[in-house]
This record gives C-alpha cells, structure tokens and sequence, in this order.
C-alpha cells in the first residue's frame, strides 16, 4: 500500500464520520426537540436557583413532563432506521457531487480478474482526493419557529454563571426524590459555633458579630439552617478540595451538621442569592514540653522522687515515666518499661512538680536505667524529657527468709522465656504411662525455663523443714502453693501473678501481720489515688473508697493488736480508749472528708485528704511503737520532767505548724496552675473555687480534729506572705536547747528506736533548721514546688526529732521505775494497795471515769463552745488554740 492511498484512506474514514453524525443529528433531533427543551428549562431552574425559590409543584411538573416526553421520544427513535455507513457515504459523495462510488471502491478488492483494476482505482482515489466536506441540513427549523433552540442554551450558560460552584449541589437538589419546599433568603436564619476538643478545657465559641474564628486543630463545627423544609448542604472548602456535607433534620424547618475540622476552611451555605460563609482558622497543637527539674534518687522510704515541669497549650493528659535497661552486651535488644505517673486531671504548665514512685515491686529494682518523661496530650501527641541515668530504688530486707524469697522472685521474673514444645510420645510411652499420674510433671517443670526450675528447687531446700524455719504458717503455705504453682504451669502466661505473691509472702515474713496490712492498704489508696485522677464513674470510685475503708480499719486494728502484745499500749486502749480515741476520731473525719470531697467533685481536695490521712496513719504507727496511744505529742511510759514535757509539746505545736504551712503553700500551687489556664468561663471558675474551698474547709477540719478552719477559707496566701510565716517558724528552732533534754535527762549521743537504728537529736534538729531555710529561700523566689518539697523534709527531720526525745523521756521513765522502793509505799512513803493505788486516799471522793474518756468529754465540752458565734471571738480563738494542742 502506497503513501497516498494510505492518507487518502484516512481522509475517507474522517468524511464518512462526520457525514455519519450528520445524518444522525438529523434524523433524530427533531424527534427529541420537545424532551431537550424542557430537560433545558428544568436544568436553568435548577442552576439559576429557581426551584430553590418557588419549589414544587412546578418543578416536579416540568421534570415529570421532560421525563414523560424523553420517554416519548425514545420510543419514536427506537422504529426508525438508523443510518448505516454506505448511507453516509453516499452524503459525501452526494455533497461533492461525485458519481461511480469512489468510496466503494477505495476500500474494495477485485472479485475475478486484476485486468483494468489498476487503472479504475487510480481514477477513484484521483476522485477520492477532490471530496469536499458533507454539509449538514436544516434539521430543527420545521418544529421550531421561535428559535428556542438558541435561546435556551443561552439560558442554562447564564444560570450556570449565576450558580457558580453551587451549580451542580443545585442540580442533586433539585433531583431529590419527594416534595421540595420553596424558600425565601430572606425568611432563612443560619446558625454557627466551634466546639473545641474537650481536652482542651475551652467552652463553645460562637460566630456572633463575626465570621472568622481561629480554633484549636481539631474543633468541631456546629451549623444550623433555621427556617426551610428543603435546604442545600453545607459546602466545607480547604487546601485539600471542597466538599458538601450530609445534614441532620433536628426539627420541621430545622438542620444540623457537624464536623470535625483539621485545616483552615471555609463553611459556606447558599439558599438562593441569599449566601452565609464562615471562615476557620485552625491553630495546630502543640507538641508537650516535659522536663526534668530534679534528678531522680530515692528517699528514705525507698520511693523514687524527682521533680519535672511541664508546658503545653492545652495540658496533657498522661504521663510516663519510660525506662530503658542497661545492659552489658550491646547487641542485646532493648528492653523497656512504662510507669505511670499519677496526675490530677489535665496539667497544663508548672515550673516544679515533685513526683513519688514506688518502684521496689518493680522488676529492675536495684538496676541501672536510663529514662525519660513521655507527656501525652489530648490529641495523642507524645513529648519526651531529656535522659537521665539512675539506679531503680529496691526494698532492704533484713529476715534472711524474706532475704530467700525475693531471691526467689528475681528468678521467677527472669523466666518469661517461652517453655519448650510438649516432647512426643510414641505408643509404647503412652502404653506405659501411669495413668493414675493427673499432673504430668514431665510436660510442664522440665519444660520450664531454667530460673523457674531453680527456683522450685530453692523453695523446696526451703520448706524442707518448716518446724525449724517458719514462725508464721502463712509464710510457708504461701511458698509451697507457689511453688506448686510454678512446678505445674504449662507456659510462662500462667506465671503472671508470682512476683506479686512472693512479693507479698516476703513482706509477711519481714514485717509479720502488721506489714501485710499496710502493703493492702497503700494498694488501696494507689487504687483509689488513681481512680481520683483519671475521674473514674462514680460507682468505680465508691468501691475504691470502700475497699480502702476495709484497708485502713484493718491495718488500724493490726497495729493495735501488735501495740497490745508487744506491751506498749494497755488492752483497755487497745478497745477505742486512751489517747489513741483522738486518732481514730481524726482517721474518721479525714474518710468522711475524702468521701464528701469525691461527692462534690473535687478531686484535688479529695487527693489532698488522702495525703493527710497517709500521714496521719503513718504518726500512729511511729507513736504506738514510741508506747503512746495517740494525739499531736508522743506519751511515754514513767515519769517525765517539766522540761522534758514542755520541749516534746513545744515540738508538737511546731510539726502542726509547719504541717499546715506546708498545706497552704500547696494551695498557693494549685491557684498558680489556675490562674494560669485560658478560655475558661468566669462563673465555671468561681463555682470551682467555691467547691474547693468548701471540700478545703472539711479537710483543715479532719486534719485536725477539733473544728479549725485552715487558710483555704481566706483564699491561698501570697509567695512572700509564706516566705514570712516560714521565717518565723524557722526562728523558733534557733534556740536548739529547748528541743534537747537536760544533761540529766539522757541527753548527748545516738538514741536507739525500737528497731535498733540510730537517731542522733541534735542532726534532727539541724536537718529541720536547714530544710527550714531551704524552703523559706524557695519561697522568696516564688518556687512552690522546691518549697513544698523542703518542707516535707522538715516535718520529716522534726518527727525524727520527736522519735528522738520520746526515746529519752523512755528510758528516763525505765531508770525511775527502777529506783522505787521494794516495800509497798510510794515515794512520799504512803501506803499503796497491789495495783499501785494509794491505800491513804481509798475512800476519797475521785472520779473512777477511764482519763481518757474524761479527756474526750472535756474535747468535745471545748469543742462546743468554740462553734458558739455568739462568744467574743478572743474567747473563740483561746478554745481553738487549745483544741489545737490536743
């Protein structure tokens, strides 16, 4: 085939097409003129708004009437002949004024003989080569007179420009199925606000008076349309394309839509010419900034304790301690572990924050890691602290079985190796295998990783003689229940719950009884400290407290029954008598006080009122092992000089005065952090601070146990107010000879407390004085953390401090028991009967009422007359500073 005959070729095939299309415009636009017609007048309705405006029923009549003759109009064009290929080429030839079919014979092939072909053929592709273009015929000038067929298509393109990028939303909404509702611009209302995150705290922002609002990343926004029964949907654009959003009927004429927005948009609805737009400029969130203020080291109670800071926009709402094992091969994997920091609700900024974790349970205890604070907020976004380095604090065991156990449970937690696969037995082992053998103790200890193997073997060495070993049956049923555990545990998910059990068996064997009890109740109050925090449901937080009830009754009556036995507190006391009926009225008040203060919400009144009850329990411990029964100062058995009694109760006053400074600077705190947050509504923070005051109130009140208001109820005190009352504290410790005993009186040297351990008076005295101006400094500087922190360490050395003297005052009473005449007469020679009664005074009229009711009644007397509002308020301040010193 030749060059030219294949362009000619080509140019045949374009005039055979186009005369194709001709032909079918002709034939069948006239059939579907009508149908086109009305399907152009619906469409510029529809564009230009018109539907919109007047609604039905006249824009389901045209649609019907356009839908009624397109169908029409179909089956008109279904019974005539379509116009073939040899039609449309006989118009080409037709239109040139061409005869012979060159056409036919450019594409066509000699049937017989090739004699003459060549020449016929070249004659048509010369023919071929001078066609002309086919014209196309009047087609729609017969059925339409009023040239509609230029008017109308005029129409739709001014309707397309007046709806603009509304047009085709205007065109699904008039193919709406049902009943369309006209609506006037002017009769519509449109409605629209920003709800932002809820982590961030803020309330709703309205657009009123605006139409532009900057909004945190991530709001939602709110739009209404008021006022018509068929609107359009809202129309959202941004950088990443526009879209239209569903809506929500919420009443006859009214709707709603709500999204979430992530990028600066626009909103925008239009009813007609009537159009309403609002701008959203999204602020993205930013990353958490965590820090490490203080290194972490570990306390006198083993605890971890640290400081951080932490600033972010809208808080976070998590934090993590996250450690990393150090290990000797570094080609090992990394290994590590999350702890959670407890923190009250949502912290948005503090320069010093202190943190305590007891991580002694932890599986690292005793090993080097490095960590790292992980804050989290809101919206997910994690920041990360800096690295540091330390050793995880680990418990000090003294009883060389408690010593065995956790041995024990170094090797269970080191077995969370996957156990070896189940070996296969052939027929003849399981022909010989003793049937009335259940365990099948080959599948499971042999499979077990090896730590788990070793420590069966080292609980059973163990137990081998429980006569010899084990004063306590519990302890050694709690080993050998463990170690059937272990011995029989088919994969190491079953192992979970070891650690904790031996955990728990060593405590009972350091501590006995006693320890259990309190390792049940700080469980408990972690339990409920956490359930606080993340504002639990209220059912969940009741059963926490109750728990925690049992938890504290249980270790109150364990440390009674120990007090009893080891002699240090008369039975009769041990019955809710004596000194100890002050404490127990204290324990209760503060129970009531955290129960009132989770009712009414207040998390951070119900955290501190734990915090006072921790300590509280943890003086009544320290005092019934001193031998007192209870109140501010420690009693102590034999007589005790005037000096002696007045330095312990001078020392009293100031513990409870420095105890309540340290609670008023950690209210200042939480004001700062207050003050601090933004977008929240005036009357949200006053009920607040109402609410906190109150819950303040019960708390001051439980926390000292007669009535006394503390200083939450005139608001927290300034920096330099603090730094002052801390200053005058500090002064009363600079005259050290009335805290420490005459040099009769025991005085110089270490004093041995009950456990053995050293307590030097005058390095107590001295670490409360420099605790003291520590604190005192921080709070010149306006650092509340640091201040807090020192003052914990002040009330801790001036407790030791008290330890101190009680020891003296006792062995002071011991060697004054010892000089007492054998023969049965008191020191000033009378009679005495065998219960050391004076025989002289037998029928003296003395009340035989127990002192220690006759104290509570005399409590309870000052206590009323001090709530009388009608007394001079000298008078009612006297009252208090007695109760006070109860």
């Amino acid at each position: 085939m030749s060059s030219r005959n294949e362009i000619l070729r080509k140019k045949a095939g374009s005039l055979i097409r186009r005369a194709g299309i001709y032909l079918h415009w002709e034939q069948y636009s006239p059939v579907f003129a009508k149908a086109a017609l009305l399907l152009g007048l619906f469409l510029i309705g529809s564009f230009g708004g018109l539907w919109q405006w007047i609604g039905d029923p006249w824009r389901l009549i045209l649609l019907i009437a356009a839908l009624i003759y397109l169908a029409i109009a179909f089956n008109k064009a279904r019974k005539l002949k379509r116009p073939n290929r040899s039609a449309a080429m006989r118009r080409v030839e037709k239109d040139s004024d061409v005869s012979h079919r060159p056409l036919d014979t450019l594409f066509d092939q000699p049937a017989i003989s090739e004699d003459g072909w060549a020449e016929h053929y070249r004659k048509a592709e010369d023919e071929i080569e001078a066609l002309g273009k086919p014209r196309l015929r009047p087609a729609l000038g017969k059925v339409d007179k009023y040239y509609l067929r230029f008017i109308v298509p005029s129409l739709l393109v001014l309707s397309l420009m007046v709806g603009t990028s509304d047009s085709f939303e205007r065109l699904r909404h008039s193919l709406t199925p049902g009943w369309v509702h006209g609506a006037m611009g002017d009769n519509v209302t449109f409605e629209a606000w920003i709800d932002p995150p809820e982590y961030t705290g803020r309330p709703p922002v309205y657009f009123k008076n605006t139409e532009r609002l900057e909004v945190p990343e991530g709001s939602e926004l709110v739009a209404r349309i008021i006022g018509t029964k068929s609107p359009t949907r809202l129309k959202l654009s941004s950088r990443k394309g526009s879209r239209h959003l569903a809506l929500t009927r919420i009443g006859p004429e009214s709707f709603e839509v709500r999204t979430i927005v992530k990028d600066p948009s626009k909103a925008s609805w239009r009813i007609g010419q009537t159009r309403k737009a609002w701008e959203i400029v999204t602020q993205p969130d930013r990353v958490p900034e965590i820090k490490f203020v203080r290194e972490p080291d570990a306390d006198k109670r083993d605890r971890l304790i640290f400081a951080y800071s932490v600033d972010d926009d809208f808080g976070i709402e998590s934090l993590t301690l996250r450690l990393t094992l150090l290990q000797d091969d570094e080609t090992a994997p990394e290994l590590t572990r999350d702890v959670n920091i407890p923190i009250s609700g949502t912290v948005r900024k503090t320069d010093e924050k202190a943190a305590a974790l007891d991580l002694t349970k932890h599986e690292w205890a005793g090993k080097k890691v490095s960590a790292i604070l992980v804050g989290t907020d809101g919206l997910g976004q994690e920041g990360k602290s800096d690295i540091t380095y330390f050793t995880v604090p680990d418990k000090i065991f003294i009883e060389p079985l408690a010593k065995a156990v956790m041995e024990h449970r170094s090797l269970v937690l080191q077995g969370k190796a996957e156990y070896a696969a189940e070996p296969m037995l052939t027929r003849k082992d399981w022909r010989n295998r003793p049937w009335f053998d259940t365990w099948e103790p080959e599948f499971r200890l042999e499979r077990a990783p090896e730590s788990i193997q070793t420590a069966v073997v080292l609980i059973d060495a163990v137990t081998d003689v429980p006569e010899k070993m084990f004063e306590d049956p519990v302890v050694y049923m709690g080993l050998r229940n463990v170690a059937s555990s272990l011995r029989y545990a088919r994969s190491h998910t079953e192992l979970e719950g070891m650690p904790e059990d031996l955990w728990n068996i060593a405590i009972r064997a350091e501590f006995g009884v006693l320890g259990t009890a309190l390792q049940e109740m700080r469980e408990a109050e972690a339990a409920l400290r956490d359930g606080i925090a993340r504002r639990a449901p209220q059912r969940e937080i009741d059963t926490l407290f109750d728990r925690y009830n049992e938890a504290v009754d249980r270790y109150r009556e364990e440390l009674m029954r120990e007090a009893i036995e080891a002699g240090r507190v008369a039975e009769e006391q041990g019955g809710g008598g004596g000194g100890q009926g002050v404490n127990m009225d204290q324990i209760q008040a503060l129970l009531d006080a955290i129960e009132e203060a989770n009712r009414q919400g207040d998390s951070e009144g119900a955290r501190r009122a734990l915090a006072q009850l921790a300590e509280l329990l943890e003086n009544m411990q320290i005092q019934l092992s001193q031998g007192g029964g209870g109140g501010d100062g420690p009693p102590m058995d034999g007589d005790m000089s005037e000096e002696m009694k007045e330095a312990l109760e001078d020392l009293a006053d100031l513990l409870g005065d420095q105890r309540e400074l340290r609670d008023q600077t950690r209210e200042a705190e939480e004001a700062e952090g207050r003050d601090g947050e933004e977008g929240e509504q005036a009357g949200q923070q006053e009920g607040q601070q109402q609410a906190g005051n109150q819950s303040g109130q019960q708390q001051g009140q439980a926390g000292s146990g007669n009535g006394e208001q503390t200083g939450s109820d005139r608001g927290p005190m300034s920096a330099e107010e603090l730094a002052e009352v801390q200053r005058q504290l500090s002064e009363l410790l600079d005259d050290s000879e009335r805290f420490l005993p005459e040099e009769g009186e025991g005085a110089g040297g270490d004093n041995d407390d009950d456990n053995g351990n050293g307590i030097n008076p005058e390095a107590s005295l001295e670490d409360a004085r420099r605790a003291m101006e520590l604190a005192e400094d921080a709070l010149e500087r306006g650092d509340f953390g640091e201040a807090e922190f020192e003052q914990g360490e002040a009330i801790q050395a001036l407790r030791e401090l008290g330890r101190a003297l009680a020891d003296q005052a006792r062995r002071q009473g011991r060697q004054n028991g010892q000089e007492v005449n054998n023969d049965n007469t008191d020191p000033l020679g009378r009679a005495q009967d065998g219960e050391g009664g004076n025989l002289d005074n037998k029928d003296a009229d003395i009340d035989g009422k127990d002192p220690a009711a006759r104290t509570r009644e005399l409590q309870d007397e000052i206590r009323r007359r001090a709530g009388e509002q009608e007394r001079e308020k000298e008078e009612r301040d006297y009252l208090e500073r007695l109760l006070k010193r109860f």
